[in-house]
């Protein structure tokens, strides 16, 4: 498979298009042949040599959100079929033409987002979600201060708490 490959730490000139291993899926593990994938700053840390990927992660290819369509499943595999709509988060390798995710990493594209919209979605919007309801608790009508407005979890917050009714400030 082709990769977005980091031949060396460095800015975008050490990123290169290479063929590598395609991912054997296994266990509770999907591949999913990717056709839209996220930049975070963890990508471009990363590129820089100053964040280093989890292990059992390749370590020279980027990535961390995704979005495509399941092309194999493992033999433990019991929430997917092959051919499914799906968006999802990894600690890295997303930027290639295949990706295995553990199947509990996974949700199904809405009908009405396009792979590009939908790779978009895993690391900030469901960060942004998580901080603000789940762990924060917020409520329908309170007000938000969103210090980090300009970084990709502080937009991503602004449209959630704007669409939930809440009042913003930044």
């Amino acid at each position: 498979m082709r990769a977005v490959v980091i031949t060396q730490p460095g800015g975008p000139e050490v990123l290169a298009m290479q063929t590598v291993e395609t991912p054997e899926v296994f266990g509770e593990w999907v591949r999913v042949r990717v056709r839209a994938a996220g930049i975070n700053r963890a990508d471009l840390a990363q590129r820089m040599g100053f964040y280093p990927a989890p292990p059992n992660v390749p370590a020279d290819i980027p990535g961390m959100e995704f979005a495509g369509e399941i092309e194999a499943i493992g033999p433990l595999v019991r929430s997917w079929k092959p051919g499914q709509r799906v968006m999802g988060i990894v600690g890295g390798g997303a930027q290639a033409e295949y990706v295995i995710v553990h199947e509990g990493m996974l949700i199904e594209i809405p009908e009405n987002l396009d792979f590009v919209q939908a790779a978009a979605v895993p690391e900030v919007f469901l960060t942004a979600h998580d901080a603000l309801f789940t762990q924060g608790g917020l409520q329908m009508g309170e007000r938000l201060l969103v210090h980090a407005a300009g970084s990709g979890v502080g937009t991503a917050a602004i449209q959630l708490v704007q669409l939930g009714g809440n009042i913003v400030g930044v």
